[in-house]
This record gives C-alpha cells, sequence and structure tokens, in this order.
C-alpha cells in the first residue's frame, strides 16, 4: 500500500530557516517521500562566503540554479553556473559553491537519500548554543557533520 501523498510547495513556501542572510525553504522533507529523497530551495545573497570544501560517502546532491549564477569547485575544477545549470555531485566528490553575481541566486538542491535538511537544523543548533563562532572546539562540528555523512577532505 502506498503511504506517500502528494507534495506541492509553491514558490517562498514551505517551512523557512534563515540564517546569516540565507533563506532555506525545506520543499520537500525525507519523512514525506520514506525517506527516498528530500529537497531545500537556497536563496544565497550575494557573498565571498561559501561551503567549506566536502564530500559524502553515500549521499548524492543534485544543484538546479533558477535565478542568478553559482561558481562550483567540483573535485578541483571550476565551474560557473547560470540560470538553468543542473549539477550532479556523485558520491566521494570534493565540492563546495558560491554565489558568483552581485545579486541573490535562487536554486533547488535534492538530496538522496533523503534526510540532510536535519543537518541544517542541528547546525543552526550547534551555532546559537556556541558562545562564539566558530567554536574552539571544531570537534563538535566535525561530529556533526559526520552524523549527517559530510567530511571535510584529507590535506
Amino acid at each position: 500500500m502506498n503511504t506517500l501523498h502528494p507534495i506541492v510547495s509553491l514558490p517562498d513556501q514551505g517551512p523557512v530557516l534563515s540564517a546569516y542572510g540565507v533563506n532555506s525553504y525545506f520543499k520537500a522533507k525525507t519523512e514525506q517521500t520514506n525517506g527516498l529523497w528530500s529537497m531545500i530551495e537556497y536563496h544565497l545573497p550575494p557573498s565571498p562566503i561559501s561551503p567549506p570544501p566536502h564530500y559524502h560517502k553515500k549521499m548524492q546532491e543534485v544543484f538546479y540554479v533558477l535565478e542568478g549564477a553559482l561558481q562550483f569547485t567540483l573535485d578541483g575544477q571550476t565551474i560557473d553556473a547560470p540560470k538553468g545549470t543542473l549539477v550532479v555531485v556523485p558520491p566521494m566528490a570534493v565540492h563546495t559553491f558560491k554565489n558568483a553575481l552581485d545579486a541573490e541566486a535562487k536554486f533547488l538542491i535534492w538530496f538522496s537519500p533523503g534526510g540532510f535538511e536535519q543537518y541544517f537544523l542541528d547546525m543552526e543548533e550547534l551555532v546559537q548554543n556556541e558562545p562564539s563562532w566558530p567554536p574552539s572546539d571544531m570537534g563538535k562540528v566535525f561530529a556533526l557533520m559526520a552524523r549527517h555523512d559530510t567530511y571535510a577532505p584529507e590535506r
């Protein structure tokens, strides 16, 4: 018996997490997909800030640029990604991204398997509970990352 229900998430709707000028709309959560996948819509303002290079052992990410442009670094290669670009990041690929323009970038990130939306919530909680950021004990950050299949590349 199918326990899944249709998902309809209108533009700029859905639970939202706002931090550092970034809005992340939770478009489909893992519990809505039986854990198969999840999706967020990311609104990234112009900023030199980007996630540190990282990889996932099991998770695959798919990025689709809706507005603006991103610049990816994927396994050491720089990729300019204007509106309409699809970027598939397989497990074990070291990657990061940043907003490449002076305007907000909007893009979808699809995660398979689902559940990575919890990483954003857990990181927000860690940031709020630390007296300063980054924390003096980076072990907390690395432990949180590992719980969500996210790892810093070997140096």
